[in-house]
């Protein structure tokens, strides 16, 4: 942790974060310039027909996936130096072209590209290694917590509220299952989003390399290279990538963070109601002059760590979309902070992770508050009434628990059937089918 970071991102969380340097820092976009300007090189060699120099640069690939720090510094310097960070990395891959005694192929470094061509797919390639190596499998793992969590008490009586107030009996089980559910249903839609880049050349008409090469159908080249890649090919770009599909990547990460913010607050007023307590190493403390206290700490970290990447990726989704003509260079300040964003995601489900392997489920307290409220019967009660035929069975419900009885008795319907063990059987089964669901869900992620 540095003690001088601008940002709690690599400050304060740095241990926790550390992998999203691997994928975003600056030596992490560097890095993918250059390998992305190395593959486009041997590809371009290919098609122009000189294959024998291009398997001659196919270890170039491999030199700078391995990048290391000092040499990100000197691509930094070239920089300086250019007052260009795309044109100093090839100023860089030229260099590396002449230690391997390949000069010859300097002027075909970077040939007939623009930096967004480079800078696009450098983006889209950090962007989905990161979802699919580091976020969707702590997202699962956090899935994976909740689907316990359900299990365990599929049929632990939980007083349902709707505005707040005591509604009907339900489930502890089905209420956290639905938790997992939603966040596996996000989780499997996010794996699903493969993201677009392009090659186009100044406005996205590969005329330079059309006017030069007249003879090969660069279009044909672009999209080949893009899959090449694992992405998939946009043909309708200016000179830069149309955000249409990063916004949707950016927004699915949005609702997922979204989803999760509300579980946190919803712990939180659990734990409020004595419902849930929270555990605490015994060395830490959670309060500078009351003892006793046990914070919900994590889960309020994680809510605010959510709400604020949730805000941040939603608002780069729709702001991307926007570009003056053929090009402006607003989008690249934002595009460099996909990482916080996502860092921000990131720590707020290591922190619900954390935070549930910290609560005590108070099963008594809530079998008790179901016990306590017999008027949340009503529901069930106005409509046995109603299918009797009894009249004004709402009005009749509604007068309390004792009434509904001496009028179930009247009418001749034995009054055991209000039951609150009735809602609870069905919020287990709903538990259970949410919990298959969920973990069918996950096996294809």
């Amino acid at each position: 942790m540095s003690i001088d970071a601008i940002t709690p991102i690599d400050g304060r969380y740095r241990d926790k974060l550390q992998v999203c340097s691997e994928y975003f820092s600056e030596k992490a976009l560097i890095r993918h310039r250059l390998v992305v300007e190395a593959k486009y090189l041997r590809a371009f060699l290919e098609a122009v027909g000189r294959k024998t120099e291009a398997e001659k640069t196919s270890k170039f690939e491999e030199i700078f996936a391995a990048l290391s720090t000092e040499e990100a510094e000197e691509v930094k310097k070239l920089e300086v130096k250019l007052g260009h960070d795309v044109v100093a990395a090839t100023a860089f891959f030229e260099k590396k072209l002449e230690e391997e005694g390949l000069s010859s192929l300097k002027p075909f470094v970077h040939f007939g590209l623009t930096s967004e061509d480079v800078n696009n797919i450098a983006y889209a390639l950090a962007v989905k290694s990161f979802i699919h190596e580091i976020l969707i499998p702590e997202i699962l793992t956090l899935v994976e917590k909740l689907v316990e969590l359900a299990e365990n008490h599929a049929s632990t009586p939980f007083l349902a509220r709707t505005h707040g107030q005591p509604a009907v009996p339900t489930s502890f089980g089905s209420f956290i299952a639905n938790y997992a559910y939603r966040t596996a249903v996000q989780t499997a839609k996010l794996k699903d989003i493969n993201p677009q880049a392009k090659i186009g050349g100044a406005v996205g008409d590969l005329s330079a390399l059309a006017a030069t090469y007249p003879e090969i159908d660069w279009q044909s080249f672009a999209e080949k290279f893009i899959t090449s890649l694992g992405l998939e090919f946009n043909p309708a770009s200016t000179q830069i990538l149309p955000h249409e599909r990063t916004s949707e990547i950016l927004q699915t990460v949005a609702v997922i963070d979204s989803v999760l913010a509300n579980l946190c607050r919803d712990m939180w007023l659990l734990g409020a109601l004595g419902l849930i307590e929270f555990r605490k190493p015994a060395e830490q403390v959670h309060s500078s002059t009351m003892p006793q206290k046990r914070n919900p700490l994590l889960f309020e970290n994680a809510e605010g760590c959510f709400d604020l990447a949730a805000n941040m990726l939603n608002y780069m989704s729709s702001r991307l979309l926007s570009s003056r003509l053929h090009r402006d260079l607003s989008d690249s300040v934002i595009k460099r902070f996909y990482g916080t964003g996502f860092a921000l995601s990131l720590l707020g489900v290591k922190n619900t992770a954390q935070a549930l392997n910290q609560i005590t489920v108070n099963r008594e307290a809530m079998e008790k508050e179901v016990e306590t409220h017999p008027e949340t019967m009503a529901e069930i009660a106005q409509l046995i009434l109603r299918k009797h035929n009894v009249p004004n069975a709402y009005e009749a419900a509604a007068k309390g628990i004792h009434d509904i009885r001496q009028t179930l008795v009247k009418h001749g319907v034995d009054p055991n059937v209000i039951d609150p063990t009735k809602y609870i059987q069905a919020a287990q089964k709903k538990a259970e089918t949410l919990i298959k669901k969920t973990r069918n869900i996950a096996k294809t992620i």
